[in-house]
């Protein structure tokens, strides 16, 4: 084959080649369009893990609020109030986080009023404020509902073998249930041996007797409000090596338990509101790659 001839073939070749990469590399490159729809494409794929996870957290959130302050004392890690529950002598009396019953979470909040006012009398005494622990209020908690069924002491609870000391009874608030024990006081001024626990007469002023002790430095209280208020509270000598609070700690404990449970709707709420913003983004660039390829 002459060289002219082999010059003229390969000239062709390489002329049909440029014009075959010509041809394709627009089909090839991605215009800015197409990289915003991309783009959008991963930012909607993203948001849509976000609001399953989201989703799946608040109903987590919600099965835990519905046990009540058995789902508080589990967010709290609080594993001896969670066993005093367990193993409560009339647990099958405690229904979870009801309206009403002891254990439901707003129940929890208004039983530390009882606390507030038992204190208010034990300073007029010279006594120092009672303290809380989370297992002390599952025990009153326990022992308001068993109350609230058996119309008499269930005495459920013991600690190192010592039997804890409880007050009970029906009243309109948690202040007349104070002020009602406390009254016994004048009694027992009266008679001072009422306050000895071998006398026949001593269940006149035990409830004071309870609540204005210098050996009791712990308590917990509950209240369930299915009828009418059934209030109890416990007290103990010590704490053990539980954790003590005072009723300002635990209110405060109790508000970011709630803030955790509402964070898990407010999270979703947001999730949701990225997610159609996104959609949004992605339906726009979605129409421009379209008319794009139209006008082409």
């Amino acid at each position: 084959m002459k060289t002219g001839h082999f010059k003229k073939i390969l000239m062709s070749v390489l002329t049909a080649s440029l014009l075959v990469v010509a041809l394709l590399v627009p089909s090839f490159a991605e215009t800015d369009a197409e990289r915003e729809l991309a783009a959008a494409n991963t930012e909607v794929t993203t948001l849509e893990q976000k609001v399953t996870d989201a989703t799946t957290a608040l109903s987590d959130a919600q099965t835990q609020s519905r046990k009540g302050t058995y789902g508080f004392f589990q967010w709290a890690g609080a594993e001896n109030a969670l066993k005093a529950l367990d193993s409560a002598k009339y647990k099958n009396l405690i229904a979870y986080g009801t309206s009403g019953d002891a254990t439901a979470l707003d129940n929890l909040e208004a039983a530390l009023q009882l606390i507030d006012h038992v204190n208010e009398y034990r300073a007029g005494e010279g006594l120092a404020p009672m303290v809380v622990t989370d297992t002390m209020m599952a025990m009153a908690e326990a022992d308001a509902d068993a109350f609230y069924d058996m119309k008499t002491a269930p005495k459920q609870f013991t600690v190192g073998g010592n039997r804890i000391a409880e007050n009970l009874g029906t009243f309109a608030d948690a202040k007349t249930a104070a002020d009602s024990w406390y009254s016994e006081k004048k009694l027992a001024d009266e008679h001072p041996e009422y306050l000895d626990y071998s006398s026949s007469d001593w269940y006149k002023v035990g409830h004071y007797y309870n609540l204005s002790q210098k050996k009791y430095v712990v308590t917990g209280a509950a209240v369930n409000t299915r009828l009418g208020n059934k209030f109890c509270q416990v007290y103990f000598s010590n704490a053990g090596n539980e954790k003590t609070y005072t009723t300002a700690e635990y209110r405060e404990r109790i508000a970011q338990y709630r803030a955790t449970l509402d964070g898990k709707q407010q999270e979703l709420d947001e999730a949701q509101k990225a997610l159609a913003a996104a959609k949004v983004r992605q339906e726009t660039a979605q129409r421009i790659v379209d008319a794009e390829k139209a006008e082409a």
